[in-house]
């Protein structure tokens, strides 16, 4: 089978054709994003390069998108520890881009807020199955009387489904449900959110213009965020390891890792909420050009300065400006890699988990927080400024920076994805998960 692959990013459209019976990349062609017109000319100006390095035959054309910052979620849930955790991290596990979180029950502001935010999706939770479900009506009938016409999936108690669907029919607030995403105490069922949100992804893909033209031949459209995920997931399989990737883009960088979250050590105290195995996070201010500026307002100057460079707040604020542009001399090509080294470094720390050292009378235990990936064996790095700097074990190497809290080993291999196959590996695993593993193992590279 060949399939040409198509990543419509947030910078660069990606175009992959491949052969998976000879397990090969025919050729590759990128082009930039025309998110402000038509993802079609992008597409275009792609496909047009890679028809000048190979004959750009194929049986299927599968595609994934992240253009215009992917999809907007907004999670609401009950307990700001549980539920509403629960819910961002399952929403976040689906390929979305979290806005805001809400917690307990929403007033007239929060809902005027969530009405101008811009969100795609609005995921309500609240009350594990059988349990408190006094909230999530409460919640339903604020967003109702909100008039509220954004897409809500419902994935709370089972128990309020009824109750809800009836609220939201008279509301006229169109809403899908699926099963609770904490059915019991301290458990995340994140795999049936995901697919809801991903079908209706689908249903609703005019985040960016012209993607639903371009996207009529594809047999299969996926957020990019889960065709990684699919793809990291299908490797870990087939490996049987614990692995990380990071993925550093212009919106956004989004860490993925694929294993268990807590390994029952002696003296260890397991966290509140057993994580998805398949967890990714994304943080929406550690873009290299369209969070340029936020980046540099969420860390300060510190970092920056750490690095012998004074004029960061400058730097950002160019390549804000200027989303297209690829740095053409040695001092932008070190501030790219500065800014891939930062976004890295905060990323990671926001992903994985630590522990907290607890003295008793009798002896010392530790509290874990979050996911334990000390057990990680490989750290795959993806996203055209990590693959095109000159210094990606550098950028990679964060990883070693974190402080000693942090549940990470230490001496974990660096790869990188030079060859921007993750999202077309992912792709070939919907239909194909033997070819994905192979594609793998073949152009991923250490280093």
């Amino acid at each position: 089978m060949k399939y040409l692959l198509v990543d419509v990013g947030s910078t660069y459209t990606k175009l992959n054709l491949v052969d998976t019976d000879k397990n090969e990349i025919l050729g590759s062609a990128s082009s930039y994003t025309t998110v402000e017109t038509d993802v079609r000319e992008g597409f275009n100006n792609a496909f047009k390069k890679l028809s000048e390095v190979t004959e750009v035959k194929y049986d299927k054309i599968l595609g994934c998108s992240s253009a215009s910052g992917g999809l907007k979620v907004v999670a609401i849930g009950f307990s700001k520890n549980l539920t509403t955790d629960a819910a961002r991290l399952a929403s976040l596990s689906s390929g979305a881009r979290i806005l805001k979180v809400y917690s307990y029950e929403l007033t007239d502001e929060y809902v005027d807020e969530i009405k101008n935010s811009g969100a795609d999706i609005i995921v309500l939770c609240g009350g594990t199955d059988h349990g408190n479900k006094e909230n999530i009506i409460f919640n339903a009938k604020k967003l109702a009387k909100g008039c509220i016409n954004t897409p809500v999936v419902v994935a709370g108690n089972i128990d309020a489904h009824e109750e809800i669907r009836d609220i939201f029919q008279k509301g006229n607030v169109p809403c899908d449900f699926t099963e609770n995403v904490m059915p019991t105490t301290n458990t995340i069922n994140y795999r049936p959110l995901r697919k809801t949100i991903g079908d209706l992804f689908i249903k609703t893909i005019a985040h960016a213009k012209g993607i639903d033209l371009l996207s009529r031949d594809f047999e299969i459209l996926l957020p990019t965020p889960v065709a990684v995920q699919k793809a990291m997931s299908v490797y870990a399989k087939y490996l049987d390891k614990v692995i990380l990737s990071v993925d550093i883009g212009g919106a956004t960088t989004d860490i993925h890792s694929i294993g268990k979250t807590y390994y029952g050590e002696e003296n260890v105290i397991s966290p509140p909420i057993e994580e998805p195995f398949e967890k990714r996070t994304v943080e929406g201010d550690m873009g290299m050009r369209y969070s340029a500026t936020a980046l540099y307002e969420s860390v300060g100057e510190e970092p920056f300065l750490s690095f012998g460079i004074k004029d960061a707040k400058e730097k950002t604020e160019y390549r804000f400006n200027h989303t297209s542009y690829i740095p053409d001399n040695d001092e932008d090509l070190f501030f790219d890699n500065v800014l891939c080294y930062i976004a890295t470094h905060t990323s990671l720390m926001r992903h994985i988990g630590h522990i907290k050292k607890v003295k008793t009378p009798t002896r010392t235990i530790y509290e874990q927080y979050g996911k334990d990936l000390r057990p990680a064996e490989m750290f795959i790095g993806t996203g055209g400024s990590l693959i095109n700097s000159n210094e990606p074990k550098k950028i990679l190497s964060a990883i070693e920076d974190l402080d000693d809290k942090y549940l990470i080993n230490r001496k974990i291999k660096y790869y990188l994805d030079k060859r921007y196959i993750l999202s077309s590996a992912g792709l070939i695993s919907t239909v194909d998960e033997e070819a994905s593993y192979k594609l793998l193992n073949k152009y991923l590279e250490e280093i």
